[in-house]
């Protein structure tokens, strides 16, 4: 039972790696705890959408994107990067949300570090919120 938890502990640590470096929670230098608690309350949820993106790109790399993926966010990263299809597999996707952070993806690069990926995570975001906001907007004037 103490293996099963010990092996438990890089998935653990991978996540705080995620939170801490990737999401900067400690430079955020809240002034309370209680601003503090709130706050990773929202980054915790994208950590761990973020650690579980990451680990099924290495583990399920041939897995199409859109079973994890929504289609909507799809089209947007096809539509950013210029790539031919929104037929890709996890890998493609994790590989081309590191390139929206700035990942160059050289061969000598190695694999993209959290804040790589958190970079780009959230610029997927903001692209897919002003894609919904010009869409409400068009829905609204026409």
């Amino acid at each position: 039972m103490q293996v099963d938890w010990y092996a438990c502990r890089w998935l653990i640590e991978e996540y705080h790696r995620c939170l801490k470096t990737g999401c900067r929670a400690e430079q955020r230098q809240l002034e309370s705890a209680s601003g503090l608690t709130r706050l990773l309350g929202f980054l915790a949820i994208t950590a761990v959408r973020l650690l579980q993106l990451r680990t099924l790109s290495r583990c399920s790399p041939d897995t199409p994107a859109t079973q994890v993926v929504p289609l909507s966010m799809l089209r947007v990263l096809v539509a950013r990067l210029k790539l031919f299809s929104t037929h890709i597999n996890l890998a493609q996707f994790w590989q081309a949300v590191a390139r929206l952070g700035g990942f160059i993806g050289r061969k000598s690069d190695g694999q993209p570090g959290w804040q790589t990926l958190w970079r780009g995570w959230l610029r997927l975001q903001d692209l897919c919120w002003g894609l919904d906001a010009a869409a409400h907007l068009l829905e609204k004037c026409w």
